[in-house]
């Protein structure tokens, strides 16, 4: 969480140096209307601190599957563009695309362990709530038209950076912190101007006026590509089941995605 924290106040400021850059009215970055507001905090706050706790909570062994859980997003996104959405939906194949990235989440953990019960279930309910609020966060952003030089990103991370900090405080992280050394520099940094400041301000912004259905495309690899670094980081978690999970989410959100062709 301290890491959490320092990270996307990084992002933040990331984006406000962006909007300068750009010549745009910093005032723009918290002049939000009220509801975009209140779904930033659920749909990007309140979720990253769920899936980031849900994964320091999650053993070796489940990490892959909790991982996945919040992955299944793209085909939340599917499923909620059907009601929340006036574009055109054939609903049986995109509850198909769900049924099979649900599918993908049970296979995940092995063929073994498929009706095995994790000795705690609370991480795989975080991520997988977490992996609900920010594709309903995202399908809203589609819903309500919101225009791009209203980008909360700055805002809910700043926001997120606080409840992290908070959370951080109440368990004791803050008194673990090992202090600052080059290495976390370095990831704080990293992952503040990256995966935090500049992938989700973009994101927002191709979510609000791109092309949807190539970005859900392209979101097809992020479970497969999520798993390969999860594996790669932590071997434990390393099962031929968590490819063929991930690659069933990915093939679910395709035939959702699909659904929404004509």
């Amino acid at each position: 969480m301290p890491y959490l924290s320092l990270m996307t106040a990084t992002g933040s400021l990331t984006v406000v140096a962006l909007q300068v850059a750009r010549r745009r009215p910093l005032l723009a970055l918290v002049a939000l209307p009220p509801r975009l507001a209140v779904a930033g905090f659920f749909g990007v706050a309140l979720y990253t601190v769920m899936f980031c706790q849900a994964m320091g909570m999650a053993a070796q062994t489940d990490l892959g599957q909790v991982n996945l859980l919040n992955y299944l997003w793209p085909v939340w996104m599917a499923i909620l563009g059907l009601a929340l959405l006036d574009e055109p939906r054939r609903p049986a194949p995109t509850l198909l695309g769900a049924a099979v990235g649900f599918a993908g989440v049970a296979v995940a953990r092995g063929v073994d362990q498929l009706f095995v019960v994790p000795a705690s279930v609370v991480p795989h309910a975080l991520a997988a709530v977490g992996g609900l609020l920010w594709a309903l966060y995202c399908v809203l952003l589609r819903r309500w038209r919101v225009p791009e030089e209203q980008g909360g990103t700055a805002l809910h991370f700043a926001v997120c950076a606080a409840l992290a900090a908070a959370v951080a405080g109440a368990t004791g992280g803050w008194s673990a912190w090992p202090g600052w050394t080059p290495s976390l520099v370095f990831w704080v940094v990293f992952g503040g101007v990256g995966p935090v400041g500049l992938a989700y301000h973009f994101w927002e912004i191709g979510v609000k006026s791109g092309n949807v259905r190539l970005i859900g495309q392209l979101a097809y690899f992020i479970p497969i590509g999520s798993s390969l670094l999860i594996s790669l980081f932590f071997s434990s978690a390393l099962s031929p089941a968590l490819g063929i999970g991930a690659a069933l989410i990915a093939t679910g959100a395709w035939i959702a995605r699909r659904a929404g062709s004509t």
